[in-house]
């Protein structure tokens, strides 16, 4: 692939590129053989506008997440909620795109994707939709609007009145007006499409290759480790068949209480049933917590904390141990404690399996939780019971978890460097 690929300014004299705005026309990496200027463009020169729908309300009814491009409404949402609204929902046919103008983390200007999954489908009619009717692709105009560059623009048509359904102000007309630059040969756009076509199937087979990775380790960390109901786990390592120990919780951590009263540290934190303990500023991209950070607790490296915050993927809340950082501090709303006379590395395992939520279950109700927080005491949380076998035993399965999750993060650093060449790419295929 990159025996293909070459400099642009390889390509040309220096000398004969005399003005910026020629210079502009190129972009910095092209393939051999194409040598011409690009040319400058608006989005309404080059597209049409498509809206409406033909009275079938039986096809997929899809939506836009700003990082994973079109999902089903059932999937994203867990149900199809168009309601009476589905008789304005504009038919989207296969090639066509999209513009969702919604703010989110991912995408702070919105988002734009064609369609390519399905062939037809019902898409939002507040999304701007439109097509390429000549000179271009519609994967190319997807990538283009992927380049942050592209945000500027954005930006100076968004207007600063807010909308009651949460989507940015900003007009198809105003839309239309984004400009861009395009190649003068479709032969080259094509290409183009196929580098970011087999990159885009690279990081969804490396994405679907962590996701059974992650299915694997959960499956032997259930089986690693027993329960109340069992004391003998599924699996074993040789050499050890005593049965395991039912102990309290609160008998083998100890609570933490330390304030960060001297403001010992800056660095507010927040768990993340994904990420762990991070820096809420890292995560959140602005500080949630008070601007009094000497009230909360003061939680040192390898000490854990119980978020009693529930969601999709932690349906009893998250139970993580700090490990990006020496110090943070922490609401109080947490529970926070520390290991005692039982391998930490194991703690963290056994609270990386589902083992623990029937004690969750049993000390909350549905109706007891508040503001998305499950009600429950530290004493009620303490008296959690977990099964533990002997030293050896907790070094063991320490030892298995700890090379589980390196295998994980090598193959996220795969993704990551995948990712990294498709936003070089990006930046340097495109003008």
């Amino acid at each position: 692939m990159t025996d293909d690929l070459m400099k642009s300014s390889g390509s040309r004299d220096a000398g004969n590129s005399t003005h910026a705005d020629e210079q502009r026309l190129y972009p910095k990496v092209r393939f051999r053989g194409f040598d011409e200027p690009w040319k400058k463009v608006k989005l309404e020169e080059i597209s049409e506008r498509v809206n409406g729908n033909d009275n079938r309300f039986n096809l997929p009814v899809l939506t836009i997440s700003a990082k994973t491009g079109w999902m089903t409404q059932e999937d994203r949402f867990s149900g199809d909620i168009s309601g009476k609204q589905k008789k304005n929902y504009t038919l989207l046919h296969k090639g066509e795109l999209s513009y969702n103008h919604g703010n989110s983390k991912v995408a702070k200007y919105g988002a734009v994707f064609s369609l390519q999954n399905y062939s037809e489908a019902l898409i939002p009619h507040v999304y701007h939709s439109f097509k390429i009717i000549k000179e271009t692709t519609p994967v190319f105009i997807e990538n283009f609007f992927k380049k942050k560059d592209v945000n500027k623009q954005l930006r100076k048509y968004i207007s600063s009145s807010a909308r009651m359904d949460g989507l940015l102000n900003i007009s198809y007309s105003d839309f239309m007006k984004v400009h861009l630059f395009i190649s003068q040969k479709i032969s080259e756009t094509k290409q183009i499409d196929k580098i970011f076509e087999i990159l885009n199937s690279l990081l969804s087979l490396q994405q679907r290759k962590l996701e059974l990775e992650n299915q694997l380790k959960q499956f032997n960390l259930q089986n690693l480790f027993s329960d109340e109901q069992r004391l003998y786990p599924k699996v074993r390592f040789r050499g050890f068949d005593e049965p395991w120990k039912k102990v309290k919780l609160g008998r083998n951590v100890k609570r933490i209480r330390r304030k960060n009263k001297n403001l010992e540290t800056n660095i507010p934190l927040t768990i993340s049933a994904q990420f762990g303990l991070v820096d809420q500023r890292d995560f959140f991209g602005r500080v949630v917590a008070s601007e009094n950070l000497a009230n909360y607790i003061l939680l040192k490296r390898g000490e854990f904390a119980y978020n009693k915050s529930y969601s999709k993927e932690a349906p009893y809340g998250s139970i993580k141990r700090l490990e990006k950082y020496n110090e943070g501090a922490l609401s109080t709303l947490y529970i926070a404690f520390t290991p005692e006379n039982i391998n930490s590395d194991f703690l963290k395992a056994f609270f990386d399996t589902t083992k623990w939520y029937s004690h969750i279950v049993q000390v909350s109700t549905e109706g007891a939780r508040n503001h998305g927080l499950l009600n429950i005491s530290p004493q009620d949380f303490f008296e959690m019971s977990i099964t533990i076998p002997k030293s050896d035993e907790q070094n063991n399965i320490s030892r298995i978890y700890n090379l589980m999750n390196s295998l994980l993060s090598l193959q996220q650093q795969d993704i990551n460097t995948t990712q990294q060449l498709k936003q070089f790419l990006l930046q340097n295929l495109f003008i």
